[in-house]
């Protein structure tokens, strides 16, 4: 994941703010029959801490950082997270 933000770090100006949206946790989600169906998918939940990390490490500055309770069928915390390439100076 550091390599996509080093990525979007390296476009320069035109990258703009980034934002980050995720499931928070530790352990990861298999679901075997989503809607009745047998597809296998695997979803990896994340630290916002670590994220925040990882965008700090790639030349971001953190602009906001929110994480919200489960709402209605969510089973874990939600976070969103707000970066900016800092202004040259």
């Amino acid at each position: 994941m550091l390599a996509a933000f080093a990525d979007l770090e390296r476009q320069g100006e035109a990258a703009g703010p980034v934002l980050v949206a995720f499931q928070v946790g530790d352990e990861p989600l298999r679901v075997a029959e989503p809607f009745g169906h047998p597809v296998s998918l695997g979803f990896r939940r994340l630290s916002p801490d670590g994220i925040a990390g990882l965008l700090r490490g790639a030349g971001f500055a953190l602009r906001a950082r929110h994480v919200r309770e489960p709402e209605g069928r969510e089973k874990v915390p939600q976070a969103i997270l707000l970066a900016r390439k800092p202004e040259a100076g």
